[in-house]
């Protein structure tokens, strides 16, 4: 008997959980008001993670908690390769102060469970 497995499905459409870190060689300070992220999807996707949604973005006095998701949503089948790194800038509607910066998938979603989710801190002042 052969079994093929494929990652978890989600029906087409609508948007994947994603992750992302910090682009290297940008200057992170407290008068930060745009940050180049790079995303990937964190499912399967045959190495694609596609197009990035427009970020959730939640400001407290501590925190500039981010959440990213991708577009289209989970493939019925792909490949887990791993996905590419998409870099996208944010915009923040304040400078980010003494606050860190957090990827909210890591504390909301099913990425909490994973190596890119060790710690959600991506910046800390």
């Amino acid at each position: 008997m052969v079994m093929l497995s494929a990652c978890s499905a989600v029906v087409p459409g609508g948007s994947a959980t994603a992750v992302w870190e910090l682009a290297p060689q940008q200057t992170i300070d407290d008068s930060t008001t745009t940050v180049t992220m790079l995303v990937s999807r964190l499912g399967c996707n045959d190495g694609v993670t596609g197009t990035v949604n427009e970020p959730s973005v939640q400001v407290t006095d501590e925190q500039v908690i981010i959440t990213v998701t991708v577009s289209p949503g989970e493939p019925l089948a792909a490949n887990c390769q791993g996905n590419d790194q998409v870099a996208y800038e944010l915009t923040l509607t304040e400078s980010l102060g003494d606050r860190a910066l957090i990827d909210g998938a890591c504390t909301t979603t099913d990425a909490a469970a994973t190596v890119f989710c060790e710690s959600d801190v991506r910046y800390a002042p």
